[in-house]
C-alpha cells in the first residue's frame, strides 16, 4: 500500500515540476559558424585554426593562473 502511494506521489511531483536544464559544454569547430545558447541570449562564434608552436600557452594553464 505504501509503495503504491509513494509511486503515485512521485509521479505527481515529476509531472508538476520542470527538471533543471543541464549545461552541456561545447567547443567551437574550426571553419564553422557556431551558435551557442546561453541564459542571457545567443552567441555566434566564428573560429579559425591557427598554427601551434612550442611557445604557445595552453588554455588550461591560463585558466589555472586566473588570467
Amino acid at each position: 500500500m505504501w509503495l503504491f502511494i509513494g509511486v503515485i506521489t512521485g509521479l505527481l511531483i515529476v509531472s508538476i515540476f520542470d527538471p533543471p536544464l543541464r549545461d552541456v559544454p561545447q567547443v567551437p569547430v574550426p571553419g564553422k559558424e557556431n551558435f551557442f545558447h546561453t541564459k542571457t541570449g545567443c552567441i555566434k562564434i566564428i573560429s579559425k585554426e591557427v598554427p601551434c608552436t612550442e611557445k604557445s600557452t595552453s588554455l588550461n594553464f591560463i585558466a589555472a593562473q586566473h588570467k
